[in-house]
């Protein structure tokens, strides 16, 4: 699972921002109706440098069959397919069970949620054991619009199941189990973590200007904010 991740990267100038920043992952977007979608001849040459750069590179997307997901990640070169659409469980196992690394998001609604509403989403794919991305519902856009989820009831979840271990132990680890995406901008991310006790982000809407492309000031701005809030969660 990574710890910060840029998503929606679009030109080989914001993979240079991301690694630049400090972050360690860039999503490509396979969505043909966002905004931030890539064409697979584009997604091949943005894969390259950003291998290149040292980054984890992750693959979006929405309502795609399982061949098609397979099929663009191995034309594309990717690490990481993350399924945001309508696919199940059986679907996220068929291509782990060819190899690939799977992450699950999972839509929440935006605005204020209940601690029963969170375990019963979440419960069905953590017993399966895919690493969990938390999101904002944003319908058929899939994503990206900057819809903020309920920080402090994700914090009471994640509390409660045991969630909270010591951030030495967790990064870099398969522990990291779940990262927290939606609303989140240089301004918000850290209140989120400090939150929502999240390990791993996610951030596309948030730090672009115009929207859909990316503004390096606003990656740096991202990336230095997310790790002054984990360096303030470090035990003393």
């Amino acid at each position: 699972m990574f710890r910060i991740k840029i998503c929606g990267v679009t030109r080989e100038s914001d993979i240079e921002a991301v690694a630049d920043a400090g972050a360690d992952a860039v999503g490509l977007n396979f969505h043909p109706a966002s905004i931030r979608f890539v064409a697979p001849s584009l997604a091949r040459r943005l894969s390259a440098h950003a291998s290149q750069s040292g980054l984890t590179r992750v693959g979006v997307f929405v309502d795609h069959s399982v061949e098609e997901v397979a099929k663009v990640a191995t034309d594309v070169e990717i690490d990481h397919v993350q399924l945001h659409g309508a696919q199940v469980i059986e679907d996220a196992r068929w291509l782990a069970d060819r190899g690939w690394r799977v992450i699950r998001v999972l839509r929440l609604a935006a605005g204020p949620l209940d601690l029963e509403t969170v375990r019963s989403v979440v419960q069905p794919w953590k017993s399966a054991e895919f690493p969990l991305l938390l999101d904002a519902d944003a319908g058929a856009h899939g994503g990206g619009l900057g819809l903020r989820l309920d920080w402090e009831t994700i914090g009471r979840w994640s509390a409660a199941e045991c969630f909270s271990e010591n951030l030495s132990q967790q990064f870099g680890s398969a522990a990291v189990r779940w990262g927290l995406a939606g609303g989140l901008t240089p301004e918000t991310v850290e209140q989120a973590i400090a939150t929502s006790h999240a390990k791993s982000i996610d951030v596309a809407s948030g730090v672009e200007e115009p929207r859909g492309q990316k503004s390096r000031h606003k990656i740096q701005s991202f990336v230095h904010a997310a790790m002054a809030a984990w360096d303030r969660m470090q035990p003393t």
